[in-house]
């Protein structure tokens, strides 16, 4: 999946929208960390590579 699809995929998605809020709304580094971790183990997506940095310009 490229980063295109997965933002659509997240935009069009409220259960996976809601977990990248979590991300994006995250006060600290380790919150931040925590909920990378949570995405990745519950959509088995790792968004802490070069697809997250594409992704945090398209949402």
């Amino acid at each position: 999946m490229n980063a295109l699809q997965l933002s659509t995929k997240i935009k069009n998605n409220p259960e996976w929208r809601k977990a990248y809020d979590r991300i994006a709304n995250a006060k600290s580094f380790d919150k931040k960390m925590k909920a990378y971790q949570n995405f990745e183990k519950r959509f088995g997506i790792n968004l802490n590579d070069s697809i997250g940095i594409y992704l945090k310009g398209s949402l």
